[in-house]
């Protein structure tokens, strides 16, 4: 058995946040129903109108590429999908009393949206008084930036995290993929069970708020305090960081291939100097300790770029390592989806979707030893549960469904006039 095996979570999500703090969950066992409407679809499964091959199984978007998406499938494995017009008659109150025969509402849209909606856990918990309601807004439901729009790269900016990403004076960037997304649906499932773990000592359910802007501020507390004590802020350098050197990332063989080095203490320095088969400069007085070593840091830089420099990054990061020096190969996708470390773990598996064929799906990085959970299904095809879910939780008959079908208040595939 599962750990939440009995519990039914519906979905009010789209893109990455939402949708990866339902898949935590339907990983450990619940019913993650993912709701979609027929005429506004998942912004991940519709690939934003012009889809890109890369996108696609074999480049192909196929006769239903809104099935074949490999962003939306890979997030919404072990979920259920139903295509409802909450506009159209009939729809908003089949999703309210979805809602009320459910345990947990997640939704990462616009501060306000459930409140118009009549799906606010005020509005609910009179009805269910164990519902849990957790909202994702980026800035917070109230204050003076809750109605701000937001996206994963300009919650970074936002959250102070990439006034530090930057070199020397260069732009602030980003770390690239949207990153703050799964950091606010991991915060969200935390939270979750938490109040489910709560209710199970009360019976009472409650509401939750993950400002996904604050969630992020766990990565630059060290800065935050900083800042408070001092009234500075720090100058970005690139990856040289004050409290070691070097501490930075050089070339490899290949094109744009990199290794990661660092030197945090005078052992690994003097290791390092020894795996170069250069052990003097451990007392050339340029960097003979860590003072020394920051004020000549371009000299320092060049001499270990010029040694690694047609280097194979994995085999030279697992000498380093040997040998007690700080490395990492700077690994691309490719490399981690070959790499032995994560095979060994287990974290991709193959996972047949009836509609994009069978491929390895990426796992999460936690492992209980006796509910690890499990892959049960693949990401749902467009509206494929709709007679499952209306059906058996609603009881809704063949005819009151063949009729909402009729109607187009749900569909088994997006409106194409919408």
């Amino acid at each position: 058995m599962r750990p939440l095996d009995d519990i039914r979570v519906i979905e009010l999500t789209t893109a990455w946040a939402g949708p990866m703090a339902g898949r935590i969950l339907a990983h450990m066992g619940a019913e993650v129903v993912h709701v979609e409407s027929p005429t506004r679809t998942n912004t991940w499964r519709t690939n934003k109108g012009a889809p890109s091959p890369v996108n696609f199984p074999d480049r192909d978007p196929g006769e239903r590429r809104w099935d074949r998406v490999f962003l939306f499938n890979s997030q919404n494995v072990n979920k259920r999908s139903i295509a409802i017009d909450l506009k159209a008659e009939g729809g908003l109150d089949t999703v309210r009393a979805l809602i009320l025969r459910s345990d947990v509402l997640l939704c990462n849209f616009r501060p306000g949206m459930l409140r118009r909606l009549g799906l606010d856990y005020d509005s609910l918990c009179g009805e269910n008084p164990r519902i849990i309601v957790a909202e994702m807004p980026a800035y917070g439901l109230e204050g003076p930036h809750s109605s701000y729009a937001a996206l994963g790269p300009t919650m970074e900016m936002a959250a102070g995290m990439s006034a530090a990403i930057a070199y020397e004076d260069g732009r602030p960037t980003v770390t690239g993929p949207s990153y703050l997304d799964p950091i606010g649906g991991f915060n969200a499932a935390g939270a979750v069970l938490t109040a489910l773990y709560d209710r199970r000592r009360t019976g009472k359910g409650q509401h939750i708020e993950v400002s996904q802007v604050e969630a992020a501020m766990q990565f630059i507390g060290p800065e935050i305090l900083k800042a408070a004590e001092t009234g500075s802020d720090p100058d970005p350098d690139g990856n040289h960081v004050a409290h070691a050197a070097p501490h930075n990332a050089f070339p490899v063989a290949g094109t744009d291939e990199w290794i990661a080095i660092a030197a945090e203490t005078e052992d690994q320095w003097r290791a390092l100097c020894r795996v170069m088969g250069q052990p003097a400069l451990a007392d050339d007085a340029r960097f003979a300790d860590l003072a020394a070593r920051k004020a000549n840091e371009v000299a320092l830089d060049a001499i270990i770029a010029d040694w690694t420099d047609g280097a194979d990054k994995h085999e030279l990061a697992a000498r380093l390592q040997r040998e007690g020096v700080i490395a990492a190969p700077v690994n691309t996708p490719r490399d981690m989806f070959e790499s032995d470390y994560l095979r060994g773990k287990g974290f991709f598996t193959d996972i047949a979707h009836p509609a994009a064929g069978t491929h390895p799906h990426p796992g999460l990085p936690f492992h209980l030893s006796r509910t690890p959970g499990d892959y049960r299904r693949a990401a749902p095809c467009f509206g494929a549960d709709n007679a499952h879910v209306l059906g058996e939780v609603l009881g809704l008959s063949t005819e009151q469904l063949d009729a909402m079908e009729r109607s187009r208040t749900i569909a088994s595939a997006p409106n194409p006039e919408a």
